[in-house]
């Protein structure tokens, strides 16, 4: 009697145990199935340098310019970012196209890695910028592709120098001039110093911060998009604020006008007259297209990035 009692505990004992490393078990896979996933989250959205590719510095226009390169024997592709982002907020698209192109994706001055602006920079101080990073690496050729800002050095560039660049891509450049009134041409020094104030503030946010206001206020972009975005406020120079000083150069209708290589805007959807008025600027092209993309706000390239694709990669593949 005794002896079965004995058999009924060591199996009960047992069975426990077993119970327990099975479910140990699971949980262990669960836990390395969950890892991995994030492992392949991270692998997918890195933020670190991607395999190959290399970054430098050359001192061109006076100052010393960061860029990132992806590399290899491919036609050159110069990306130009616009305000308060850095060379690296092209990381998602380069990826899209570094199979068929060395992309450079350079930080602006007062962004990055690179010099910041001062008060005494003219107009054209971001042109020249371009010119002399193209210099200072032996390029031929380039494509050149500008957002926002980058827009602009880019296009002026393209005016300037109408025999360098084997093509223009353009996202969502300004095409209708400010009305005079706007608060952004203001060069009071109250205002400047206000900018000056407000770039520092976000300089001291920290990455997860900015990932948090990224994702609240742009949650089509996704936490890939916003967690290259984010460093790049911190880089930010507050000096950038000086640029109100120089002006904002000539409009693009007059710049259009002396553009020479194949150029494609990749316009922020519109309706109506604003629609109608990038047309009419984009018509001044001798060799030009304009495609509103639908759905996509000023940031192109986030918002709805597989229709800009389909479309710079039509337009990449006729040249």
């Amino acid at each position: 009697m005794k002896m079965s009692k004995m058999k009924k505990l060591a199996q009960m004992i047992l069975t426990g145990l077993l119970s327990a490393l099975i479910f140990s078990n699971v949980a262990f896979t669960s836990s390395v199935a969950a890892d991995s996933s994030n492992n392949k989250k991270k692998v997918e959205c890195f933020t670190y340098l991607p395999p190959g590719w290399t970054d430098g510095f050359v001192i061109a226009n006076g100052i010393r310019i960061h860029y990132w390169r992806t590399g290899g024997e491919k036609p050159v592709m110069i990306m130009a970012h616009g305000s308060s982002d850095n060379g690296l907020c092209w990381t998602n698209l380069s990826r899209e196209l570094e199979a068929d192109y060395d992309i450079i994706m350079f930080d602006a001055r007062g962004h990055g890695l690179s010099d910041p602006p001062s008060k005494s920079d003219g107009a054209d101080a971001q042109c020249e910028d371009l010119a002399g990073l193209i210099r200072e690496l032996g390029l031929e050729k380039p494509i050149l592709m500008g957002h926002s800002m980058g827009s602009s050095s880019v296009v002026w560039f393209a005016a300037r120098y109408p025999d360098i660049p084997r093509a223009v891509v353009l996202e969502d450049p300004g095409l209708i001039p400010r009305p005079a009134g706007d608060a952004r041409n203001s060069t009071n020094d109250a205002d400047i110093e206000k900018q000056r104030k407000q770039i520092l503030e976000r300089n001291n946010m920290t990455e997860e911060e900015l990932v948090a206001l990224c994702m609240k206020n742009t949650p089509q972009w996704g936490q890939c998009e916003c967690e290259f975005w984010a460093p790049s406020k911190r880089l930010h120079h507050p000096n950038n604020a000086y640029r109100r000083l120089s002006g904002r150069g000539p409009e693009k209708s007059e710049l259009f006008t002396r553009i020479t290589a194949p150029t494609l805007i990749l316009k922020a959807d519109a309706q109506g007259e604003d629609r109608k008025k990038n047309e009419e600027v984009a018509r001044l092209l001798k060799n030009g297209k304009i495609v509103h993309v639908k759905g996509a706000r000023h940031n192109v390239r986030r918002d709805q990035k597989e229709l800009l694709l389909q479309a710079l990669n039509g337009f990449l593949g006729e040249l």
